[in-house]
């Protein structure tokens, strides 16, 4: 599986995945020019773009993919605010009781799961490919994950910030507790992903993508080798 960082961090966010056959944009957070030039100018390739939540770090460019004949997949709540209008190429996630249900997008099987975020309906996504047997989890902007997967062998995951570096700038002046509370109620900690770490399945784990990190508050050299240490996989910080 191939990953490529378009973007990452609250100035925007987009990935694109590609299993040789199918081809993926992780959030739409940047200017569909930028995203053009990730793509290397081949968007008609794009399958599908899964869209975690409206805020425009991460669907700034959901009308334009939509113009350009890309198919969305994104909550409805989340669409709604967005105001994106009617269109048989946007998907809503499809609601089950116990969550969402799963969806093809060429050799990828795609299920949403809900994560906890200051929106009306986040999600992340666990996107497994039939062609290479990989399956890579996804999510951002979560202050913690309900669920535990297992076989994972790629994640782009949200280290926002480790929680020394967010009480020395507390302390200091330079953060508001405003921001520090919101912060805490809405964005994963380095300890926080640990934790789900150590709950996880992570025999196969062979590549973590740690993204949406703060600029005030995520060391990064911290992070990556707490997490490397934590897996053994390699550690890339977005």
């Amino acid at each position: 599986m191939d990953i490529t960082i378009l973007a990452s961090g609250s100035t925007g966010n987009c990935y694109h995945v590609n299993d040789s056959k199918t081809s993926l944009l992780l959030d739409a957070g940047i200017p569909i020019k930028a995203i053009h030039v990730g793509c290397g100018f081949q968007l008609s390739r794009v399958s599908g773009c899964l869209v975690t939540h409206y805020h425009g770090d991460h669907s700034k460019s959901v009308k334009s993919l939509l113009k350009a004949g890309v198919d969305v997949y994104m909550p409805r709540e989340e669409a709604e605010v967005c105001g994106i209008p009617h269109s048989h190429r946007l998907h809503y996630l499809m609601h089950r009781d116990d969550g969402y249900s799963s969806f093809p997008v060429g050799t990828f099987n795609i299920l949403p799961f809900r994560v906890e975020h200051d929106t009306p309906a986040p999600v992340g996504y666990l996107i497994a490919s039939r062609s290479t047997g990989e399956k890579l989890l996804y999510f951002t902007d979560s202050y913690y994950l309900r669920y535990r997967f297992t076989g994972l062998t790629h994640i782009i995951g949200e280290v926002n910030y480790d929680n020394e570096s967010v009480w020395d700038h507390i302390e200091d002046g330079s953060t508001p507790a405003a921001r520090a509370k919101r912060l805490f109620s809405s964005h994963m900690s380095l300890d926080t992903f640990l934790e789900f770490l150590d709950a996880t399945d992570t025999c196969r784990l062979r590549q973590i993508y740690i993204c949406h990190m703060s600029n005030d508050h995520g060391n990064a050299d911290k992070i990556s080798r707490a997490v490397r240490q934590e897996t053994g996989a390699e550690v890339y910080v977005c």
